[in-house]
C-alpha cells in the first residue's frame, strides 16, 4: 500500500472509533417521562406529584384528597387505588409509573 492509502485508512479508522466513543458517552439512563414521584416531606408525610401534602398513618399508608386510600405493602411499596405500585427510592420517597 502506498503511504497516502495507509494514511487515509488510518484516518477513517480514527474517525469511526471517535464517533463510537462520543456516541457512547451521550447515552444515559433516563426516567420515563410518565414516571412520577411521591416525596418524603421529612415531617411524617408525603408530597404527591401534584404538590398536595398528605399525612402517613401508623400502617404506613395515607388517604388521598378524594378519599381513596393508598396502602403500604410488606415490601415497603405503595399500592395506589388504580392498581399501580410505587417503589421505594431510599428515604427520599417513591417512584410511581
Amino acid at each position: 500500500m502506498t503511504r497516502a492509502i495507509r494514511f487515509a485508512a488510518a484516518a477513517a479508522l480514527v474517525t469511526l472509533v471517535a464517533g463510537c466513543v462520543s456516541q457512547s458517552r451521550q447515552v444515559a439512563p433516563q426516567v420515563s417521562p410518565q414516571a412520577k414521584r411521591i416525596i418524603n416531606d421529612g415531617a411524617g408525610g408525603y408530597v404527591l406529584p401534584d404538590g398536595t401534602r398528605v399525612e402517613v398513618d401508623p400502617a404506613g399508608g395515607f388517604t388521598l384528597p378524594n378519599g381513596a386510600y393508598v396502602r403500604r405493602d410488606a415490601s415497603g411499596a405503595l399500592n395506589l387505588p388504580n392498581g399501580a405500585r410505587c417503589v421505594p427510592q431510599g428515604r427520599s420517597g417513591y417512584l410511581c409509573p
